[in-house]
């Protein structure tokens, strides 16, 4: 599909007119085609015990212990583990949403600690 839109924009450079207006028409039809596909591929991650629970979840205290490199090994959540960082950025809003000044919930203060460490 890249290469089908690349070939196509090469094309629309030399033409003009009546032809352009048309493969100007059918670039966008592509470039949304490709956004299909690539959900297609990769779907969103969808934690549905964060997002339908409206009882606090307790999440359970981190244990370090070190491993034979001297690198801490952590049990529980971790802003480290990229599948956790991708699943809070896809429903990011709707976690937001559900914690907002719920102060004794635990997803309110994994969205405080994860927006000051992307700040």
């Amino acid at each position: 599909m890249r290469d089908a839109i690349e070939a196509w924009e090469a094309k629309l450079k030399t033409t003009s007119g009546k032809d352009a207006y048309i493969i100007k028409k059918a670039l966008i039809e592509m470039r949304k085609d490709q956004y299909i596909i690539k959900q297609a591929f990769r779907r969103t991650v969808v934690p549905t015990a964060l997002t339908k629970s409206k009882t606090p979840g307790i999440l359970r205290e981190p244990v370090y212990e070190f491993d034979e490199s001297g690198f801490v090994k952590q049990e529980g959540l971790t802003l480290m583990n990229p599948k956790l960082v991708s699943a809070i950025l896809c429903n990011y809003s709707r976690l937001k949403q559900d914690s907002e000044g719920n102060f004794e919930n635990d997803t309110w203060y994994l969205l405080y600690d994860f927006e000051i460490l992307c700040d």
